[in-house]
């Protein structure tokens, strides 16, 4: 993960130069009340949140995640957990389902069964996880189980 603080010009000007293919996940934004978006041509997870920036105002921090570590980013999992206590569950499994799109983005496999089996392996890395991120893991699982059983 990399982050910057950015003016919220500055910000944009580097995900339209940086990650021109950056498409929006209205979900995830949603839940966590943020920019979240996914570029296909990077597999990488771009995570804008409004803030105050010292010496600057009011701006944007901007973080990166490669696919292959978004079960891994704190800021994903905590806002999640967060935005699922209250959200509508709808919206809790569309998000789930936009996570789950990244993961699978992020696995390279010879064929799809092996996928489904790194993706269940991934998922359940998170039952070690701190309470705090068992929201987004429980999430993920429901929603893979659904997917996996409707294949």
């Amino acid at each position: 993960m990399s982050y910057r603080y950015l003016s919220q010009d500055d910000a944009a000007a580097f995900v339209e130069s940086s990650h021109p293919q950056a498409q929006q996940l209205p979900a995830l934004s949603e839940l966590l009340e943020s920019d979240l978006m996914w570029d296909p041509a990077s597999r990488t997870l771009v995570f804008l949140v409004d803030t105050w920036i010292e010496d600057i105002g009011y701006g944007r921090r901007l973080h990166t995640t490669p696919a292959r570590n978004v079960n891994a980013d704190k800021d994903l999992a905590f806002g999640f957990s967060r935005g699922a206590k209250t959200a509508d569950p709808a919206l809790v499994a569309a998000a789930a389902d936009e996570i789950l799109d990244l993961i699978a983005g992020g696995v390279t496999a010879a064929d799809n069964a092996s996928a489904a089996i790194a993706v269940t392996s991934i998922l359940h890395g998170g039952l070690a996880e701190s309470p705090s991120r068992k929201p987004m893991f429980t999430a993920l699982r429901a929603q893979w189980e659904q997917r996996t059983a409707a294949a």
